[in-house]
């Protein structure tokens, strides 16, 4: 089966190698020329503690990929979405679409596309891009995936990719609980470590750190009710635990003088909250903090 993967970012050549691993035709739809012919030519490297592998993918930089047969996963970032998107509007093609993207934003956008079944899914996985073809497996975790559409025929092929590497199973929720629980956890993890500047497993360690957390925990409960109980703060800080040496994807890209999600997945969750006529003062003051730090370009380290 074709799976075109859209975003050969961390994440994407991520789930493109371990899709070519367990036999998938694997195409990844990137941003420029240049990294698809090192993909194309060279192949995915993708390596894991001490081990190391090359995977032989498609590639192309046409977004006229994601409208031909084969299952396509949205992997690109969130700010880059809605062009991906523009460009595929209006033409032909019923081929399904799986959204994995970061924050709860996004959720009303697959509603142009009614001619194709959509799902929606999540990543746990770690992951750090190293070169333009290359990417480093950090950590595992399931790719949980949730319909959007009655059918679920058309994402039953990613369950075969279940693997001890790259765990995918279907989430016993709907998208938007499933998104508003990724969420949760990346509001709290991501800003904190973004400002901070340290990498995920000092958020349980430090005093400090685990009172802004706890705090912030509080108030995302209070406006949440219903996700409070299934993220708890526990579950928030093990998470922590076990991606301690992870360096969360915001924090990253301040690294690197990018652009952050921090519209996504801080200001969907925020605007969700003041619909609720409920406040996150320090969430939404984080949000500040992580947007300035963006627009004037400065870099931890």
């Amino acid at each position: 089966m074709r799976i075109n993967v859209a975003g050969a970012g961390a994440i994407g050549m991520l789930i493109g190698a371990r899709l070519a691993e367990v036999g998938f035709d694997v195409r990844m739809i990137t941003r420029t020329a240049k990294q698809a012919a090192a993909i194309r030519d060279e192949g995915i490297l993708l390596s894991k503690g001490n081990e190391k592998k090359v995977f032989s993918v498609g590639a192309t930089a046409s977004s006229e990929a994601g409208i031909e047969d084969g299952l396509t996963i949205l992997a690109m970032k969130s700010y880059d979405l809605e062009p991906f998107l523009e460009e595929l509007n209006g033409k032909l093609g019923e081929a399904p679409l799986l959204f994995i993207q970061n924050g709860v934003s996004h959720l009303s956008l697959p509603a142009r596309f009614r001619d194709r079944p959509i799902a929606f899914g999540t990543v746990e996985h770690g992951s750090r891009k190293t070169g333009p073809r290359s990417v480093e497996h950090t950590g595992t975790g399931p790719l949980r995936i949730s319909p959007a559409t009655d059918d679920f025929t058309p994402f039953h092929p990613l369950l075969t990719a279940h693997s001890p590497t790259f765990p995918v199973v279907r989430a016993e929720e709907g998208p938007g609980q499933l998104l508003m629980k990724k969420a949760v956890k990346n509001c709290l993890i991501n800003p904190v470590t973004a400002v901070a500047g340290v990498r995920n497993g000092m958020l349980a360690e430090d005093p400090d750190l685990r009172a802004l957390l706890g705090r912030m925990h509080a108030e995302l409960a209070e406006a949440f009710p219903e996700i409070a109980g299934e993220v708890t703060l526990g579950e928030v800080f093990d998470l922590c635990r076990k991606t301690a040496d992870n360096t969360s994807s915001m924090l990253a890209d301040l690294m690197a003088g990018r652009k952050t999600e921090a519209d996504s997945i801080m200001g969907g969750v925020i605007v969700l909250a003041q619909e609720r006529c409920a406040s996150l003062p320090s969430v939404t003051a984080l949000y500040d903090l992580v947007r300035s730090l963006e627009r004037r370009g400065d870099r931890h380290g």
